[in-house]
């Protein structure tokens, strides 16, 4: 599901509020582009998969595509 603009502010109000930086941990390239909120499978021990998963944004380098994902909840991007 790609972010919406009203979820984008929230991510960059969360990100302000918490002193994330959008600076890439590789080329050091100041600004992120967001993407999706994508999900993925939660394993047990056993490396089976469990009933819940965890919904992630992912936000992308806009010079080099390095992903640094995000939890969509604990940014407030997803309701209920």
């Amino acid at each position: 599901m790609p972010l919406s603009d009203e979820q984008m502010e929230k991510a960059n109000r969360y990100f302000r509020l918490n002193g994330v930086v959008p600076d890439c941990p590789y080329c050091s390239t100041h600004g992120w582009v967001g993407g999706e909120i994508i999900s993925s499978t939660v394993l047990d021990d056993q490396g089976n998969a469990r009933p819940e998963s965890v919904p992630m944004a992912q936000f992308s380098c806009e010079n080099c595509g390095h992903i640094s994902l995000f939890d969509a909840r604990r940014l407030g991007l997803l309701s209920g």
